[in-house]
């Protein structure tokens, strides 16, 4: 079932009417200029939802993100709402969280706030006592207190996952997109992580978060979106879809 961008925009998800942080509209994206990895993709992403993409692998999911983020560049297509959020206004978790594993879990958020505190401050590690003090409370309310001055190779998956979260605030970001975020965790510390993304989601940051584990999207996620070979199948508020329905989507 492929919808139209026309059914999906406006009014056929309750968040398209809310405040937008970003709004993708018919992106095309290719890396080899001959097969689209994104075909005509077009998503609006509103602030104070959780939003989950699901599909396949090689469904175009992970290039959408990086689209949305200005990693990539579309051929065809818009990004709106990127350039007024700054690069510092969307933070961007890959799944192999890209965090600096010789460095330790204060010094990787206060990388975080690498826009404001400028790159020599960062090379030699040297910070405002405030940049520091944010770091630290972040890395508390993430209950990682105990573990300040540890280096990340030496933190635990979900010790890294807070990490990078608190990294993420760190660059005080109206929206978070992150890349298959949980699927290394086991179930408990997954838990514990989305409760915290589904917070922050409800302070008023936008959520993306890429996904292949539907009982996930369906416990956490405020909408469902669904792709399928470079295109959006499907999205949905997460309340009016049932496990049966989302998982034909996925055929």
């Amino acid at each position: 079932m492929i919808v139209s961008a026309e059914e999906l925009q406006p009014g056929g998800v309750a968040g398209a009417t809310q405040d937008l942080l970003l709004d993708a509209r018919d992106v095309w994206f290719s890396y080899d200029q001959r097969t689209p990895v994104l075909r005509g993709v077009s998503l609006s992403v509103p602030r104070g939802r959780m939003i989950m993409i699901l599909g396949r692998s090689g469904s175009g999911k992970t290039t959408l993100l990086k689209v949305m983020k200005g990693l990539l560049r579309p051929y065809k297509g818009d990004v709106s709402g990127a350039d007024a959020l700054g690069s510092g206004g969307i933070a961007y978790i890959p799944q192999s969280l890209g965090l600096v594993r010789n460095m330790t879990a204060l010094e990787n958020v206060t990388m975080g706030a690498l826009m404001r505190t400028g790159l020599v401050r960062s090379v030699v590690r040297i910070f405002p006592g405030e940049t520091l003090a944010e770091a630290r409370g972040l890395l508390s309310r993430l209950g990682l207190a105990h573990k300040w001055n540890e280096p990340v190779f030496g933190l635990s998956g979900g010790e890294r996952q807070r990490v990078a979260i608190a990294r993420a605030l760190m660059q005080r970001s109206s929206l978070i997109l992150a890349d298959e975020f949980v699927s290394q965790l086991d179930y408990h510390t997954g838990e514990e992580i989305l409760e915290m993304m589904g917070g922050i989601a409800e302070s008023g940051v936008g959520v993306v978060m890429t996904t292949h584990e539907v009982d996930v999207a369906l416990k956490y996620a405020d909408e469902v979106v669904v792709m399928k070979q470079g295109e959006l199948a499907y999205r949905a508020e997460t309340n009016s879809l049932s496990e049966k329905r989302l998982l034909e989507l996925l055929r």
